[in-house]
Parts: C-alpha cells; sequence; structure tokens
C-alpha cells in the first residue's frame, strides 16, 4: 500500500468520525429539545390519555359503536354472536380515540357456543364537540379483532 492509499483511508475515517461526533453532539439533541420543548407534537385535546381502564360517557359510546361495527361486520354470516352489556375495558388514547376490550359469547353451527375476547380501536371525529357522540357516522373504526376463529384472530384494519 503507498502513501497516498494510507492518505484516503485516514480521511476517510476522519471524515466518519466527524459525522458521528456531528449527528452524536450537535443534531441529536437539536432534534430532542425540539420535540420536546416545542408544541410541535402537541394535540389540544380535552380527552386525556389514560393508561388505567375507564368507564364515562364516551367509552360507553365507543364501546356501543364497537359492538355496531361488529354486528356489521357478522351480517350474513352463519354465526350467531351474543354481545355483552359492557366491556372488560376501555382506555382513552387521548385525543378522542379509544380501545376496547370485550368478550362475547359465539355460537357457530354444529358447535358448542364458547366466550370470545375481542378488541377494538374506535375514533370520534369531531373532537372536542362531544354532542354528536351518539351518531354512529361520527366515528371511524380503525381496527377491530375477527371473532369468527378463537385459533387465529385476524384483525380487521378500516384505514
Amino acid at each position: 500500500m503507498n502513501k497516498m492509499d494510507k492518505k484516503k483511508i485516514l480521511m476517510l475515517l476522519a471524515i466518519v468520525i466527524g459525522l458521528v461526533l456531528l449527528q452524536r453532539e450537535f443534531l441529536i439533541p437539536m432534534a430532542k429539545d425540539v420535540a420536546t420543548q416545542t408544541d410541535l407534537f402537541l394535540v389540544d385535546s380535552n380527552d386525556q390519555a389514560s393508561m388505567m381502564t375507564q368507564s364515562n360517557e364516551m367509552t360507553q359510546f365507543a364501546f356501543t359503536h364497537c359492538n355496531a361495527h361488529l354486528k356489521a361486520d357478522l351480517e350474513g354470516k352463519a354465526i350467531t354472536v351474543a354481545l355483552p352489556e359492557k366491556p372488560l375495558n376501555a382506555w382513552s388514547l387521548g385525543n378522542y380515540e379509544y380501545v376496547v376490550s370485550a368478550e362475547a359469547n359465539v355460537t357457530e353451527p354444529e358447535k358448542v357456543t364458547r366466550k370470545q375476547k375481542y378488541l377494538c380501536r374506535i375514533s370520534y371525529k369531531n373532537g372536542n364537540d362531544t354532542s354528536g357522540a351518539a351518531d354512529f357516522n361520527n366515528w371511524s373504526l380503525d381496527g377491530l379483532s375477527d371473532v369468527e376463529e378463537a385459533t387465529n384472530p385476524n384483525i380487521i384494519n378500516n384505514q
């Protein structure tokens, strides 16, 4: 290897080290400050997220509308589903997005009735104006687990 090749390798190594240091010392801290100290990613909403399960008017509406979506999805299929009156759990993800967990009694032709848990993610589209929460058209389904196959719970995505 001659002196020119060694200089090129050292120059390349110095550039790579310089770029890594630039990223680590300046770019990442600057991006972190922008993300944490500005309102750039802030969503102004009266609905706050909670890691604890909740039971309020909006989670009840979310549950009701999830059940309506489930009934519509099963319409015309040879399966009978008895939906519960209340969810097992309901969480607010904030900004009027909800996850609802419930358990239904599922009966398929020539099979024993079984309990099947299902999960639904649903969003209220009108934001802080909750006066239309009872209207089915003001909600959008983000995902619904399938109650037909207990061994293969597929996720139905409506995105």
